[in-house]
C-alpha cells in the first residue's frame, strides 16, 4: 500500500498514544514514509526522543504538539510545528496546561474508585512512579498500568474502562464535575493565546480536524492560522476538498496525519481497522513547512 510522505499527526505514550516514540519512528519507516512529526497532547516531552530516532533512522522530523484550547464557538485543536521549546512564554503555557490536563486524570481515576466502576489494584501513586518521564498523565497511562497488573484485559479499554471512568459524559455526571471544571477554566488556554504563543515561538499554528469549521475559516486566518489539516481520518471528501483549495487560495500549509488510526495509531474505538493512508501529507507540502516556504 502507497504510503503518504510524511505523518504529521499522531501520539505516543507521552500523551494518549499506545507506542513509544522509538516504536513509532520504526513503524513509520517500515511503512514507507520519508518523515514524521509527532503531536502528543499538550506536551512535548516525547519529541526528544522521537527526533533522536527519526535522524538515526534517515526520516525527516519537526517538533510537534497538539494543543486543546477554547474559543467563542466551542473547543478546537491547534496542531503546532517547529516552533522552539525553550521560549518563555512557551515554557510558561507547558507549565500551565500539562498539569492540567494530568490533574483531571487523577480526579477521574479517584472518582471511579471511589463509586466502583474503576477496579481497584492501583493507586495514583504508582501511575506516577510506573511514567516518570511523563509531564501529561491520562487515562491510557492508568489503563496500561492496570494491564501489566492483569486487572483489565486489553479489549476491556473502551466499555469496561473508558466508558465508565474517563470519557466526556463520565465528566458531566461524576461528583468531581465541578472540580474538573474549575481544573480546565484555569489551565485550558483560549485559541487565540496558543496562536499567539506558537508564532512568538517562531512556530507554525495549524488547525487540526477541522471539519464544520468552513464557516469560520477566514476568521481563523484573521486570528493568525498559518494552515489547516486537508488529510485527516475524521474529515470527509467534500471537507478534504474545502479546506485544501481554501488553503491554496490563501497560501496556507496544508498537513494531514493518521491520528490514532492505522498501523501508527492505538486501538481507540471506531479508529483501529483504518489503513495506513488514511490521513497524511504529501512530499511537496511538507517540504514546504520544513523549509517554511510560506512564512
Amino acid at each position: 500500500m502507497k504510503v503518504s510522505f510524511a505523518n504529521c499527526h499522531f501520539h505516543s505514550i507521552f500523551s494518549d498514544g499506545d507506542f513509544s516514540p522509538e516504536w513509532l519512528v520504526s513503524k513509520a519507516k517500515d511503512l514507507g514514509h520519508k518523515a514524521v512529526v509527532l503531536t502528543d497532547h499538550d506536551t512535548v516531552r516525547g519529541c526528544y526522543f522521537l527526533k533522536k530516532a527519526a535522524r538515526k533512522a534517515g526520516l525527516l522530523s519537526l517538533t510537534g504538539c497538539e494543543f486543546s484550547a477554547k474559543s467563542p464557538y466551542g473547543g478546537a485543536h491547534l496542531a503546532a510545528f517547529d516552533f522552539n521549546t525553550e521560549n518563555e512564554r512557551m515554557r510558561k503555557l507547558f507549565k500551565r496546561i500539562s498539569p492540567m490536563q494530568t490533574e483531571r486524570t487523577r480526579l477521574l481515576f479517584e472518582w471511579g474508585l471511589k463509586c466502583g466502576n474503576l477496579r481497584k489494584g492501583v493507586t495514583w501513586k504508582e501511575v506516577t512512579e510506573r511514567f516518570p518521564d511523563n509531564d501529561y498523565l491520562c487515562n491510557n497511562q492508568v489503563f496500561a498500568l492496570m494491564v501489566e497488573r492483569g486487572i483489565y484485559k486489553p479489549e476491556e479499554y473502551a466499555k469496561e474502562f473508558m466508558a465508565l471512568n474517563f470519557s466526556q459524559a463520565v465528566d458531566k455526571t461524576s461528583e468531581c464535575y465541578e472540580e474538573i471544571q474549575a481544573v480546565k477554566a484555569d489551565g485550558v488556554p483560549d485559541l487565540e493565546e496558543v496562536i499567539s504563543t506558537v508564532i512568538h515561538a517562531g512556530g507554525v499554528p495549524v488547525i487540526a480536524h477541522p471539519a464544520g469549521m468552513e464557516a469560520r475559516a477566514e476568521e481563523l486566518v484573521k486570528m493568525g492560522i498559518m494552515g489547516f489539516e486537508t488529510h485527516h481520518p475524521d474529515l470527509s471528501a467534500d471537507d478534504e476538498e474545502f479546506f485544501d483549495r481554501f488553503c491554496t487560495e490563501h497560501n496556507l500549509y496544508k498537513m494531514g496525519g493518521t491520528d490514532h488510526s492505522g498501523p501508527m495509531g492505538c486501538p481507540s474505538p471506531g479508529y483501529g481497522d483504518m489503513p495506513a493512508d488514511c490521513g497524511g501529507t504529501s512530499e511537496e507540502e511538507f517540504m514546504k513547512l520544513y523549509n517554511r516556504e510560506l512564512g
